[in-house]
């Protein structure tokens, strides 16, 4: 099987079909006037354009000519504000999105284009990183890890370790599904 063509609109309709499978945990109210979809979307458009102020500059682009980048690349009906995002995102489990991990990784094996990736018999290099993505003293939940000074203060926080695919000469790197850090009691044993 010759190798797919890599085209930046598959991997949206993976993403669009992973969006859609997610139920709405939202009561139906006015604050449900911007779709999950479109608040997802907004979410990856700032990081696909690597542009913090983006959003923003999408927002005037649509009052000076009717049409933005937003809408034209990725579908978005309407653009929510960055603290809208925040608070329907926060809502949803981020592994809700771990499907289109495993399509996209589905797609390039089907395509061949994991070959350049094989290293030692065929093999994939899989790179882990930890990051912390949520830090405070006064915002917590279940799932949060603790960290407990020598003060007497507690910070609360969210902790992911984050695979990849890469290679020597390979500037691409393949994202792989998140593991998110829980935190555990001590009294179950996981093997």
């Amino acid at each position: 099987m010759p190798p797919t063509i890599l085209v930046f609109s598959v991997f949206l309709d993976f993403l669009q079909e992973g969006i859609e499978k997610i139920k709405d945990p939202r009561s139906e109210s006015n604050g449900t006037k911007f779709k999950i979809s479109d608040a997802m979307l907004s979410a990856f458009s700032m990081f696909f354009m690597q542009c913090q102020s983006f959003l923003e500059y999408q927002r005037q682009l649509q009052s000076r000519s009717g049409k933005n980048n937003v809408q034209s690349i990725f579908g978005v009906e309407k653009i929510p504000s960055d603290q809208q995002i925040r608070n329907i995102l926060d809502l949803i489990s981020a592994k809700s999105l771990n499907a289109v991990f495993e399509k996209v990784y589905k797609f390039l094996q089907m395509g061949k284009h994991l070959k350049r990736y094989e290293r030692l018999d065929r093999n994939l290099l899989i790179c882990l990183d930890g990051t912390e993505y949520h830090s405070s003293s006064k915002i917590s939940c279940e799932c949060c890890s603790t960290r407990n000074h020598r003060s007497g203060k507690i910070t609360y926080s969210h902790t992911a370790i984050l695979p990849v695919i890469a290679a020597p000469g390979c500037e691409q790197v393949i994202s792989l599904p998140p593991e998110f850090v829980t935190p555990q009691d001590g009294r179950e044993t996981r093997l």
